[in-house]
């Protein structure tokens, strides 16, 4: 990464903060880094675009391609903006859509290194799922937001507003930590942070 895109990077995620607008925490951000920086990948899926910011962040830390899904036309516009102005357009595939719709398609005849969960909530563990046979031995999946607001921890009812999404959280924690097919590492930083290795 250049000084240039550097402090277009910057720039984004300062204004991004002040304007509440969501894109992944500081301290996924250093997680996803010190990932790319080990394993190198060269084929990645993300789940939630948003305004590009998570992505131009893997573009830029390793060499790969990555295919990104957003629901939101006016954020997969200002992610276009964004990419282009990094000068990394070429190496990514952005589909605009719910991805439950697109990603068999997407993910047809593809094999990904890693995998960035950063969409809806209460799908990670279905999205999981039904990726597991498009993700490489070996291939790590990031997941923001685990600890959802602090609610996902211990057995308490959630709030009624959030409780489709806390107990889909749930599910899908106990489910990485024991299927056997997956190592699983869960940091308490930021909004929580799931890093699981498929075996």
């Amino acid at each position: 990464m250049n000084s240039t895109q550097r402090d277009i990077l910057r720039k984004v995620h300062d204004e991004a903060r002040e304007n509440y607008i969501m894109i992944l925490s500081d301290e996924c951000e250093r997680v996803m880094r010190e990932l790319f920086e080990r394993y190198a990948p060269k084929r990645v899926l993300e789940i939630g675009t948003a305004i590009g910011y998570s992505s131009s962040v893997m573009a830029l830390t390793s060499e790969c391609i990555v295919d990104t899904v957003e629901k939101d036309a006016a954020r997969v516009a200002e992610a276009e903006k964004l990419w282009k102005s990094l000068g990394i357009r070429d190496r990514i595939n952005s589909y605009c859509g719910n991805s439950d719709d697109l990603l068999p398609d997407m993910v047809e005849g593809k094999i990904y290194d890693f995998v960035f969960l950063d969409g809806a909530k209460s799908s990670y563990k279905k999205q999981l799922v039904f990726l597991d046979g498009y993700i490489r031995q070996g291939g790590i999946v990031l997941c923001d937001d685990v600890t959802y607001l602090g609610l996902v921890k211990g057995n308490e009812k959630p709030p009624h507003k959030h409780r489709t999404i806390v107990n889909n959280m749930r599910e899908f924690l106990n489910y990485v930590q024991t299927e056997e097919r997956y190592d699983c590492e869960i940091l308490d930083e930021g909004n929580g942070i799931a890093i699981v290795r498929k075996k």
